[in-house]
């Protein structure tokens, strides 16, 4: 003990100075909304990078298992694409002809947070597989997040459990929608809003994306209402949404590529000029 103290005794202006510059980082990425998008990017590459060789390592391990799980999903998916707007897409190659407006980008988590108020997901396909930032990630049980960030082979998403969530949703039973937010608690949960409180609601009604946007399709599952109530003195009712797809234990994902979503972008873009 004595002698780590007389090393740092000895060495005290150096190990003042490491501290401050430690310090002075910590307040620029803390205080500085671009340095902080550098910081988080560089860290998830590096995560990513390491994640991916530590992955490799446990698919040798776990080959037949991830298997049955894949084309379990996939044979889902399958069954699905005759009455389905969607296409699988492989991740390697783009498939020709007409698909429709939707085309699936096969992907893998590699790296998912869960315990921070800002979520973040990693994906192990990036520019170089047609992935950019605005584009919706799903799963066959609901959808998981929107694209923020591309490298060439990597993405980063913004997972449904971050603070600046905001998904147009709907009631599919009953056609009410509003936006749908995470409260910062529990990863299984999240918020409908705006809802008015004459709405016919009731437990285990399905809740699904309104089509409103360019990022979701119609009609994707996101959850369940697993409660709801009437708030004294509001107009609006307070709806929890059990999410059908846990955040906890992402591993294939796919991320939707909407081929219609310039056309549309640049026409609303056209007509709020005359506004």
């Amino acid at each position: 003990m004595w002698r780590i103290l007389n090393i740092i005794v000895q060495n005290g202006s150096t190990v003042l100075f490491v501290l401050l510059q430690a310090l002075c980082l910590f307040w620029v990425v803390k205080f500085n909304q671009t340095q902080q998008k550098i910081y988080l990017h560089s860290y998830q590459l590096m995560v990513s990078g390491i994640q991916a060789k530590y992955q490799k390592t446990i698919d040798y391990f776990g080959l037949r298992q991830r298997y049955d799980s894949i084309a379990n999903e996939n044979a889902k998916l399958l069954s699905n694409q005759i009455n389905s707007p969607y296409k699988i897409q492989k991740p390697d190659s783009l498939i020709d002809g007409d698909l429709g407006a939707y085309q699936l980008i096969q992907a893998r988590v590699i790296n998912n947070s869960l315990e921070k108020r800002n979520n973040m997901i990693t994906l192990d396909k990036g520019g170089k597989h047609q992935i950019a930032p605005g584009m919706g990630v799903i799963t066959s049980k609901g959808i998981v997040g929107i694209v923020t960030d591309t490298s060439s082979s990597y993405a980063l998403v913004m997972s449904l459990l971050h603070s600046n969530t905001n998904i147009s949703a709907r009631l599919k039973r009953c056609g009410f929608f509003g936006p749908l937010v995470w409260n910062g608690k529990d990863p299984s949960i999240m918020n409908l809003m705006a809802i008015q409180n004459y709405a016919d609601v009731r437990l285990g009604d399905s809740v699904v994306t309104s089509g409103y946007s360019v990022i979701f399709p119609k009609d994707l599952l996101i959850g369940i209402v697993d409660v709801y109530k009437k708030e004294e003195g509001s107009f609006t009712y307070k709806i929890n949404v059990k999410l059908s797809q846990s955040m906890t234990n992402l591993d294939q994902v796919y991320v939707v590529l909407n081929k219609d979503k310039g056309e549309k972008e640049g026409l609303e873009k056209k007509s709020a000029h005359y506004e």
